[in-house]
């Protein structure tokens, strides 16, 4: 069998689900609850998926006062609107 001939940039199947995952939670603005039902996978099976790609820096803490932060500061190279807290 002959060696297939790629003459474009081809996205490997991990590197694709890393960045699905990583818009997924971007538009969910790093909420894991809507952005497993924009996935269409349950809330345990994204978590599992956050840790295995180490996407834990765009995923959405609540602070004590109920208010949602990220574990990454803004600048860092992230998606900005991953960033955004409850004002965007």
């Amino acid at each position: 069998m002959d060696p297939i001939d790629v003459r474009h940039d081809f996205e490997t199947l991990e590197t694709a689900v890393r960045r699905h995952l990583a818009d997924a939670l971007a538009l969910a603005h790093g909420n894991q609850r809507q952005a497993a039902v924009l996935l269409g996978v349950s809330r345990w099976k994204l978590a599992r998926m956050v840790k295995r790609f180490e996407l834990r820096d765009l995923v959405t803490t609540m602070r004590s006062d109920g208010e949602p932060v990220t574990r990454t500061p803004v600048g860092d190279g992230a998606p900005e609107r991953a960033q955004r807290g409850h004002d965007g």
